[in-house]
Parts: structure tokens; C-alpha cells; sequence
């Protein structure tokens, strides 16, 4: 009897895994490639989300405002991972407010603030909004690039906004 409830205590404790991912937010080991440690692979079809820029140009210390949405209201934000990339490389600082519920920044690498990702969300949200602001003397084409995750198994990986022009 005890070697059946053992079978079925590990049975439960292994299903169990793939949900302990990063509830609290991403860690800074998926600032390369983006990707989650949720111990499945990333969605391949086209991601039910748009990101949305304030400001199509800006001039180099200036910010744009940044909207993560679903397209429709099931479409929630369990997880966010996102990053301002000239090619592969994140640039500038995200500017969350301290009384934020959805979000926080995360230091990649040696930069400070140059990433947000989720803090642990109960009530995931269709939409979420955030700052960011281009470091001073850039002068190049910006990608805002983000990881959206549905729930812990269903997620897509570096989803891009349409190009944003720092001047």
C-alpha cells in the first residue's frame, strides 16, 4: 500500500514541475534568448498579441510608452519578458512606477533597468503598459521585443512591435 501512494505522490510531483516556471518574474538568464524555463517549448503559430508604440520616432533620450494587448479579452498576460534590441542587443531603461502591479524591471547583463518582466500576477490582464527611454546619443532603429506567456505551458518568444526610429 505504501508503494502505491509513493508511485502516485511522485507521479503528481513530476506532473507538477512544468508549473513551477518563474511566477515572480523572469530571471536574468533569459535575457539572451528570451526564452522560459517552463520545461516546454515556445508556441510556433502567430501570437495573440499585438505590441503597440506611442510614438513611431523619438529623439535619443526621449521616451514612448509601450502597450503589451491580447487581440481579444481571453487573451491574457500570465508572463512578460521585454527588451529595447538594436540587433541582439538590449538598449535604454524601462521606467516602472514603484506602486506597479503588473510589472518590474530586470538588469541584463551590465545594464540597469533594461528589461521589464511580470512580478507574480494572481488576476493576469489583457493589456499592460509600460515606459521606456532610449538611452542619450543613440542613433539607430529600435525593436521592442517581448516574450507573452498565456499560462506557464503556452508562450511565444521575441514577438516584435513595428520599428521604432531614435534620432
Amino acid at each position: 500500500m505504501a508503494y502505491r501512494y509513493a508511485c502516485v505522490f511522485l507521479t503528481v510531483a513530476l506532473c507538477a514541475t512544468p508549473a513551477l516556471s518563474f511566477s515572480a518574474g523572469a530571471p536574468n538568464t533569459a535575457c539572451g534568448d528570451m526564452i522560459p524555463q517552463h520545461h516546454t517549448d515556445p508556441q510556433k503559430s502567430a501570437a495573440p498579441y499585438k505590441i503597440l508604440l506611442d510614438k513611431k520616432q523619438i529623439k535619443s533620450g526621449e521616451g514612448v510608452t509601450i502597450t503589451v494587448q491580447g487581440n481579444t479579452p481571453k487573451d491574457t498576460i500570465k508572463g512578460l519578458l521585454c527588451q529595447a534590441r538594436v540587433g541582439e542587443t538590449a538598449v535604454g531603461s524601462f521606467d516602472v512606477p514603484p506602486n506597479n502591479n503588473y510589472i518590474q524591471s530586470l538588469d541584463c547583463g551590465n545594464s540597469k533597468k533594461s528589461a521589464v518582466t511580470h512580478k507574480k500576477i494572481t488576476t493576469a490582464p489583457n493589456s499592460i503598459s509600460f515606459n521606456w527611454v532610449a538611452p542619450r546619443g543613440l542613433s539607430e532603429n529600435v525593436k521592442m521585443t517581448c516574450t507573452i506567456a498565456l499560462n506557464g505551458g503556452v508562450f511565444w518568444v521575441k514577438e516584435q512591435a513595428a520599428e521604432l526610429k531614435v534620432n
